[in-house]
């Protein structure tokens, strides 16, 4: 990730979008790490983060003024790994759907609307989406880990 962001980065806009229905325990992962990161990058020039929950049509729509160079997308994931477990796969490698619980998929979505920019899907095994709020501790450690790493390499580059 560190490399895709380095060969970006230089006038054009990284996007960084959370997805995610909290209601729905680890599936709310990628709201909650793009929480953080809209707090603790609101300084860095060139990188704008979308909390879009569960509305990938939403962040289609701000992507489209934004015109990024590179979009990452933090979302809960079903690859039957460990709880907490992340997985960096680019967008066109993701098997459409892949597990999750978003009405469009991101693929279909981005593809229909004209989004080019490469996209990498940094993807959180969830250990829960069953009702409820709140992440499980495996989860909510490895989506401040993946805070950290962003914050360190975004402001960085």
């Amino acid at each position: 990730m560190r490399k895709v962001v380095e060969d970006i980065r230089g006038g054009k806009t990284i996007a960084i979008i959370g997805l995610g229905n909290v209601l729905r325990r680890d599936d709310g992962v990628g709201v909650y790490v793009a929480s953080r990161l809209k707090n603790l990058l609101r300084n860095v020039s060139g990188v704008e983060v979308i909390l879009a929950e569960d509305r990938v049509d939403y962040a289609a729509k701000e992507l489209e003024g934004l015109k990024p160079g590179l979009i990452i997308v933090i979302d809960a994931m079903e690859f039957h790994g460990k709880p907490g477990e992340v997985r960096v796969v680019r967008l066109e490698d993701v098997e459409e759907p892949y597990a999750y619980t978003h009405r469009i998929p991101v693929k279909t979505i981005f593809k229909l609307t004209g989004i080019e920019a490469p996209t990498y899907v940094l993807g959180i095994q969830v250990a829960s989406r069953e009702f409820g709020e709140g992440l499980s501790e495996e989860v909510r450690a490895a989506g401040d880990e993946v805070a950290e790493f962003l914050t360190k390499i975004l402001r960085c580059v």
